[in-house]
């Protein structure tokens, strides 16, 4: 059987068996037949592939308008609940023995540290150059645009802002450490003490100078007693420290010595540079040569150097008295007065009358303890009754006791 043959008897068993069109006439039922045979293979025409493009398709240029159902605030408030309440977080931070769970575009938006970090799952930082309350704290500023700061918390916080490089938060704290309104007196020296073992210089500086009124209390204090000796040195030669007079400088730095005189008598030289002693009286450095009981303290005044700063702070006080302000000897003789310190004084403080006062008291290391002991008990009040001298201002009975002392000349 030929091919042809065999077509012809495939075509008349399509026609009769398969299909059933009665409404055609037979003519056309043949030719739908024949439309329907099995071609033999190699007959089909190849259709060329065309793109879209060569077809003559383009793209509309026409803007297709389509409200989306979820509102532009809906979606903030979404991402901001999502944030806020820490849901699907991406990255676990951990500080110490504490972790948090934190989204990682956060920390790359609000700082520059995390900036240099690929997706992860955990970051370790280290407690030595950031706190887990300051990465705390910082990062509830990150999400939290009504979070609050609280003194006992700035310096944790400035030190992380600082670590993660986070300006916009820096900026934010400095307008607060710049303030002294803010930040003054008893903050300022725990703000101080904390900033000692960072070693943030700058900050360290500009606490120094808004202790003010609290200096003595900070002197009663055990923090004062376990600084090292360029802390206290800072503390002493700063002229913004609030006292009575320079012997309370003085008996400051003894406090400190003394506390533990076999270890700090390497310090005294050094710690006595901060005394002016040319501010100091002449007859409170005379008594400064005589021999004293305690041991200790004698031994402080016969060290040869300060022995040294004693007469010299004598010999100015001397000679100041007797050389007229306005004599062009005063620079060449080294009499300029050194710059002064914030002078204060308390009515209730004995040593704080004039000697000539019967209600005077000399200020030695026995009366120095007692006034710290009774700031201590004091406190607040103590700060609150404090009051800064004006030049010339004497307490009445000060007062008096001169005008007596110039009738019986």
């Amino acid at each position: 059987m030929t091919k042809k043959d065999g077509a012809k008897k495939a075509s008349s068993k399509i026609a009769e068996d398969e299909l059933d069109l009665p409404i055609f006439d037979e003519e056309t039922k043949k030719i739908v037949a024949q439309c329907c045979e099995k071609k033999v293979v190699g007959t089909y025409e190849v259709l060329p592939e065309v793109s879209l493009k060569d077809m003559g398709f383009t793209e509309s240029k026409e803007v297709i308008r389509y409200a989306f159902g979820a509102k532009k605030g809906f979606l903030l408030d979404g991402i901001n609940k999502m944030i806020s309440g820490k849901i699907c977080p991406d990255v676990e931070i951990r500080v110490g023995d504490e972790s948090f769970e934190c989204h990682m575009p956060v920390l790359q938006l609000c700082t520059e540290f995390f900036k240099h970090f690929n997706p992860t799952h955990v970051i370790t930082l280290s407690p030595e150059v950031i706190s887990a309350k300051g990465f705390a704290l910082a990062y509830q500023w990150m999400i939290n645009p009504q979070a609050k700061l609280h003194r006992k918390n700035i310096f944790a916080l400035y030190m992380a802002a600082s670590f993660l490089e986070m300006p916009e938060l820096l900026a934010h704290l400095w307008t607060r450490l710049d303030d002294p309104k803010l930040i003054n007196q008893g903050d300022a020296f725990l703000l101080y003490i904390e900033s000692i073992p960072q070693k943030v210089p700058l900050l360290q500086e500009l606490m120094l100078g808004r202790i003010h009124k609290f200096f003595l209390m900070a002197v009663a204090t055990e923090e004062y007693l376990e600084f090292d000796a360029k802390h206290v040195f800072d503390m002493l030669s700063h002229s913004n420290m609030c006292v009575n007079s320079e012997m309370e400088m003085f008996m400051s730095a003894v406090r400190w010595l003394l506390h533990d005189w076999t270890i700090r008598r390497d310090y005294a030289v050094t710690l006595m540079q901060a005394i002016r002693f040319n501010s100091m009286p002449a007859w409170y450095t005379t008594v400064l040569k005589v021999k004293h009981t305690d041991r200790d303290f004698q031994e402080l005044l016969y060290i040869p150097e300060i022995q040294s700063m004693i007469n010299l702070g004598l010999s100015f006080s001397i000679t100041h008295k007797f050389v007229d302000p306005a004599s062009p000897l005063k620079e060449p003789l080294g009499l300029e007065k050194p710059l002064e310190r914030q002078w204060v004084f308390h009515p209730r403080v004995r040593h704080h009358h004039r000697y000539e006062c019967p209600n005077w008291r000399y200020l030695n290391l026995d009366v120095f303890n007692e006034y710290l002991g009774w700031i201590i008990a004091e406190g607040q009040n103590y700060l609150d009754t404090l009051e800064y001298a004006k030049p010339g201002q004497l307490m009445p009975c000060c007062r008096v006791a001169l005008q007596q002392k110039f009738l019986n000349k």
